[in-house]
């Protein structure tokens, strides 16, 4: 948000289809939590794809990486040199984490067992 600085009308769709977006996942889950859990490991294998190719784009350099925002910098603990690809760099991180917890939790619910019952694998992040 920082570095694309949103119009006022942009920002509202983006809180309009949070909002759709919330409720039919509130739903979803409700039905299940199996569906729901692996939709969203879906959705950050898409994130972590549009961000490897947001990365292309700032190493060859059609996209500008400017110094990362400060509120990026205190947020994610980056060093105070850090620039757009650091940030982008710890986000796809972030959200190969979030994939990778939300297929396990998928996994669990397809056994039949519920996530209480099923602690995180050792090394699992």
């Amino acid at each position: 948000m920082e570095v694309a600085k949103p119009k006022w009308y942009e920002r509202a769709l983006v809180i309009a289809v949070q909002g759709v977006f919330f409720n039919a996942y509130f739903l979803g889950y409700l039905m299940s939590p199996k569906f729901a859990h692996r939709m969203v490991g879906y959705l950050e294998e898409e994130a972590i794809h549009s961000y490897t190719e947001f990365l292309k784009e700032l190493d060859k350099g059609n996209i500008q990486n400017v110094p990362a925002p400060a509120i990026a910098i205190d947020y994610w603990q980056l060093p105070s040199d850090s620039t757009l690809r650091d940030v982008v760099m710890v986000v796809r991180a972030d959200e190969a984490h979030h994939r990778d917890v939300n297929h396990f939790a998928s996994d669990i619910h397809y056994q039949g067992r519920e996530l209480r019952e099923a602690p995180a694998p050792i090394g699992y992040h």
